[in-house]
């Protein structure tokens, strides 16, 4: 009995550790994220480049796109080491690309925002990680709203001085990456005792990282558009 009971606790502490480990590789992203994105900041001419010169943003998004779909398809295959560094390049890349909201909003605005977007991350992170039951069918309808929501980015696009409309979009994409964050945080859990023993496990660790830094980084920014500059 003492034996049963020791060894769903061991398998316990081993998923803990792997999720200790995916948050601790999403923080040092964060970390490489910010440092960039204030340093960039401080060069008016780089800021401006990357916010005016549509040929320099656009081919940032695409190679932001690449590393993004590449390490989706291909972590698993990946030396751990290779992939954490393919993480890192994306986090820098994103922070190149978030120094231009420094020339729209005030220092205040972005660290009081960041600190709104942490806490509802904490709080959806622990929602996933304490909820028990299968959330596979909330999965793929959360999947279905995002893709829902990428296409709504057009009439937001085409009609940006519709602020309700803007709002409206806004607001929605705060729930729908919350609700995501639950749901990758509980798909970890259960992955990473599903794989336990095998091999993968850093290439997972990474994915997930990733997913969650998604999910984070756009929740920053829909909070950032709905406060005042």
């Amino acid at each position: 009995m003492a034996q049963a009971r020791a060894v769903p606790a061991a398998s316990e502490v081993r998923v803990n550790r792997f999720l200790a480990l995916v948050y601790l590789v999403m923080a040092i992203g964060m970390v490489i994220t910010a440092l960039v994105s204030t340093s960039v900041s401080t060069n008016p001419d780089l800021t401006k480049r990357i916010l005016f010169d549509p040929w320099f943003g656009f081919g940032l998004f695409m190679i932001q796109m690449i590393i993004v779909v590449w390490l989706s398809a291909a972590v698993m295959r990946m030396s751990p080491v290779v992939a954490f560094l393919m993480f890192l390049l994306y986090s820098a890349l994103t922070g190149l690309t978030l120094s231009a909201i420094f020339l729209y909003y005030s220092q205040s605005t972005i660290s009081y925002t960041f600190w709104l977007a942490a806490g509802m991350f904490l709080l959806s992170s622990v929602a996933g990680f304490f909820i028990k039951g299968d959330m596979s069918g909330v999965g793929r309808f959360l999947l279905l709203v995002l893709m829902g929501w990428v296409f709504g980015w057009i009439f937001v696009w085409l009609f940006p001085r519709a602020t309700g409309l803007n709002q409206a979009y806004n607001f929605t994409g705060i729930l729908l990456f919350a609700g995501l964050t639950v749901w990758d945080t509980n798909r970890l859990k259960k992955l990473s005792a599903e794989m336990e023993g095998k091999q993968g496990m850093g290439g997972l660790a990474i994915l997930g990282a990733l997913a969650l830094y998604l999910d984070f980084i756009n929740m920053f920014l829909l909070l950032l558009r709905t406060s005042r500059r």
